[in-house]
């Protein structure tokens, strides 16, 4: 529903509540174009407002962590760590009747692609694309942007929202068979079927528990865990120009000393003992055993 906030609000309890009534099934999700949890919350089903306002919709888009981790992305590290924005911005999750059911993007069709938002730094388009599919709520992704599509110089929807490359009649380029793609998005492409192809089956993703850690300045290092009773998949960051060894005893909550299994990313196998190694401008995915 966009934009969720437009029409009178009582009127928009009525409708969402009769058509959840009628399709329990049905799932309703809101536009609150804001970057503060504390009024996209205001619009979740189950919140307590002070004026006693009930909501019906039961999933927003999740506008304040897409801002947090562009900005994360983008910014250089102070005396803190750069990946501080999108940790506070997940720290306010308890603000949210449930977060799991929002939905995390890192682009839409409404402002520029992320290839473009993070100034075409393919790394940090990776990162962008890995914390969407790995962490709490709903992923949606923006057609094209695994083949890299951008709108460098241009804020226009018109370039925004450009014909996907393939079917349409003059076109040279092809996404769908790979006819005119360049190296670089075919690997994007198979970067982005490797990371979907895995989330699909990980339901230690779709339903589990996340559990971060604040990131250290000096590391630039953020880390998160999903996990359920059986399962557990670590995710970690790493914006360093420089490989990070990565003490693991900081996670020792969740994880022993000495870890083992399969990096997601690039299907290699991982044991690590005390210390983690993170190569530079890079992320992991590993499906711990």
């Amino acid at each position: 529903m966009d934009t969720y906030p437009y029409p009178d609000m009582y009127f928009m309890s009525d409708w969402s509540k009769a058509v959840m009534t009628e399709y329990p099934n049905f799932t309703i999700v809101g536009e609150e174009w804001v970057i503060r949890p504390t009024m996209v919350s205001y619009w979740q089903a189950g919140k307590e407002n002070p004026n006693n306002y009930t909501s019906s919709l039961k999933s927003l888009m999740d506008f304040p962590l897409q801002n947090a981790l562009v900005t994360s992305l983008n910014n250089e590290k102070t005396w803190q760590s750069s990946w501080i924005d999108v940790y506070e911005a997940l720290g306010q999750d308890y603000l949210y009747p449930d977060p799991n059911n929002l939905v995390v993007f890192p682009d839409n069709h409404d402002m520029s692609r992320i290839y473009t938002q993070v100034n075409e730094d393919l790394n940090k388009f990776k990162m962008a694309l890995v914390y969407t599919a790995t962490v709490r709520g709903i992923p949606q992704f923006y057609y094209g942007t695994e083949i890299l599509m951008g709108n460098p110089g241009t804020t226009g929807h018109g370039v925004i929202r450009s014909d996907f490359p393939g079917g349409w009649e003059g076109d040279t380029v092809n996404a769908f068979n790979g006819k005119g793609l360049s190296d670089i998005q075919k690997e994007t492409q198979q970067f982005v079927r490797t990371l979907l192809s895995w989330r699909k089956n990980a339901t230690v993703v779709h339903q589990g528990d996340l559990l971060h850690f604040a990131p250290k300045g000096e590391e630039e290092v953020y880390v998160f865990f999903r996990y359920n009773d059986t399962e557990k998949v670590m995710v970690a960051f790493n914006k360093n120009p420089k490989t990070v060894q990565l003490d693991l005893s900081t996670y020792s909550e969740i994880i022993p000393p000495n870890i083992k299994g399969t990096a997601i990313l690039s299907g290699t196998w991982i044991e690590a003992e005390g210390v983690l190694s993170i190569q530079p401008n890079s992320c992991l995915i590993i499906e711990l055993e």
